[in-house]
């Protein structure tokens, strides 16, 4: 049946799912030393957004090269985050634990505020990383502007991010399978939403982008245009080579055969000549016979 092709809009779908589940593995597996998590994250949105654009990477060789490429600067800015959020834990775990009141609900929501904005940094920041070069200060620059813009899908994106663990709380025994059906979803769908903002973002910095001419069955390789040129070019010398020694050839045999043709001509002609002189000798040796048979 058709359904069950390979190339059939089915078996993509789960073929897509499959990829973006085993990216979610990679980066929670990349993410247990903690300090890792950012450069985990980046790797996994960059590979998803590239299946986003029609690309097809190799999933697990891409993604630990995204990882070791932006390892630095995610370094940075995970340090930072961890820094700041273990600040906020403090912070929350004093007001949590302190009985005072009036001041305290002033710190309390300038703290919510302060917290909530850098989960909008956390959530942007990395495949920022992952799509464009950028220092680590315009990094969290342009991550926090970029969420404000955007804050109803960024909101939902980061409640996506958490709804998986609250969840598990109360059903811990199947909290993977929860984490990973969740995760995958919004990563899919979080990967359309920054590729789609992205595209718009360079569009308006840079302008339009030129379309590309493409083999539409298949997308060679750099290169490739001027190696075929170089390769007709070669053919078409030597085949001319080949043809010049062919006609020279040619006309070498029609040579010799001309030359072969002409000697028989000449040999008939010398034995027509020498008959015609033995016969004439033969006949004045018989005339001369004659007039002496007559006297």
């Amino acid at each position: 049946m058709g359904v069950f092709r390979y190339d059939s809009d089915l078996m993509l779908g789960i073929g897509r799912i499959v990829d973006l589940a085993w990216l979610n593995i990679l980066c929670i597996i990349c993410s247990i030393p903690i300090f890792t998590f950012g450069a985990a994250i980046t790797a996994k949105y960059y590979v998803s957004m590239k299946l986003e654009r029609g690309e097809a990477p190799g999933i697990t060789k891409t993604f630990f090269k995204a990882f070791k490429d932006n390892f630095v600067e995610d370094f940075k800015a995970t340090i930072i985050l961890l820094f700041v959020y273990a600040f906020f834990a403090v912070d929350w775990y004093l007001i949590i634990k302190s009985n005072a009141s009036g001041m305290i609900t002033i710190f309390t929501g300038m703290l919510a505020i302060f917290s909530l904005m850098f989960m909008v940094i956390t959530f942007c920041i990395f495949p920022m990383i992952a799509r464009f070069q950028m220092r680590t200060f315009d990094a969290f620059r342009n991550a926090l502007v970029f969420g404000v813009v955007h804050l109803p899908r960024v909101a939902l994106g980061v409640f996506l991010a958490i709804i998986p663990f609250v969840i598990s709380i109360w059903y811990y025994k199947w909290a993977w399978l929860i984490w990973l059906f969740i995760a995958t979803m919004a990563l899919y769908y979080n990967s359309k939403f920054f590729v789609k903002c992205f595209d718009k973002l360079e569009e308006k910095t840079f302008g339009p982008k030129e379309p590309v001419e493409e083999d539409p069955d298949y997308v060679l390789g750099e290169g490739y245009e001027e190696d075929m040129a170089a390769t007709e070019k070669a053919d078409t010398e030597i085949a001319e080579t080949d043809t010049e020694e062919n006609d020279s050839e040619a006309e070498a045999d029609a040579v010799d055969a001309e030359e072969e043709s002409e000697e028989p001509e000449k040999d008939l002609e010398k034995d027509s000549a020498d008959l015609e002189e033995e016969s004439e000798k033969e006949s004045e040796e018989s005339e001369k016979d004659s007039d002496k048979d007559s006297e």
